[in-house]
């Protein structure tokens, strides 16, 4: 009985985060269970591999103690990027974005990090890169589990689409699949440096996926602490997010290319 559920525990987690993360909206709910992904990753693993799997889960995800490059590479690349897809946006005549949060609330900064750290990294990554990654890896090469995962992860948010609160409602549902693009990309970013610290759910998930919401929102856009957290929309740039996509995707291809799709995992 368990070997046959070890051989679809990979759909039963795709399953069960479906139904967790959709059930609300489709009866009638507002948005989706944030926390879905990391439920269903947390109960697959239990039933997998059960003590020995969720301490190794629980200890990828505190580990902390990495070469300290990797930390500002988790912390600062998604930076980097933005502003660089941000320098493109402005040279093409658009506007200097007024860096709202930045100006007038930069002692919140670090507050604002940790807070969103709660609604978003912590409700997916145990998923994400708790689960299928590390078992996609085992069966797939690291650039093609990276696809598709940020296949399922781009997919996964769909219902937010047609939330009239989230900021996906804005892109609008046609902007779907160059959406699922930019997850891919990122998905091919984190797979690197989760490889890179050896497999930190912290660094590689976490804290990346964190960061990477983090400078979106107060570099980009005019929030501030009380209406982010408040879910108030601050706008949506069309044409920057296009070009945050297309700089976030070739960034990902050359690494695939330098790597040679390895992504810094080690063969075994």
């Amino acid at each position: 009985m368990l070997n046959t559920f070890r051989k679809f525990s990979f759909a039963f987690f795709l399953v069960l985060t479906f139904l967790i993360s959709w059930l609300p909206w489709l009866s009638g709910g507002q948005g989706i269970f944030v926390f879905g992904p990391s439920i269903a990753g947390v109960i697959t693993i239990a039933l997998v591999s059960g003590k020995v799997g969720l301490r190794d889960l629980l200890k990828s995800a505190l580990k902390w103690k990495v070469k300290w490059k990797w930390w500002l590479i988790a912390l600062f690349l998604p930076a980097l990027l933005t502003i660089i897809a941000l320098g493109i946006n402005v040279f093409t005549g658009a506007s200097v974005p007024p860096f709202t949060f930045i100006k007038t609330e930069w002692y919140l900064l670090p507050v604002f990090f940790l807070i969103t750290i709660i609604g978003g990294p912590l409700g997916e990554e145990f998923g994400w890169r708790g689960f299928m990654l590390p078992n996609l890896q085992q069966k797939m090469k690291p650039w093609l589990a990276s696809l598709f995962i940020g296949l399922v992860w781009g997919l996964w948010h769909l219902p937010q689409f047609f939330n009239p609160e989230a900021v996906h409602f804005e892109l609008g549902l046609a902007r779907l699949p160059l959406y699922v693009l930019a997850e891919m990309g990122l998905a091919t970013l984190m797979t690197f440096v989760y490889n890179q610290t050896k497999g930190s759910l912290l660094l590689g998930g976490i804290i990346y996926h964190n960061a990477d919401n983090f400078w979106g929102t107060v570099l980009l856009t005019s929030a501030t602490m009380s209406g982010a957290l408040g879910g108030e929309s601050a706008g949506v740039d069309l044409q920057f997010w296009t070009i945050s996509v297309i700089v976030t995707t070739f960034a990902a291809l050359i690494l695939c290319l330098v790597t040679k799709g390895s992504l810094g995992k080690k063969e075994s």
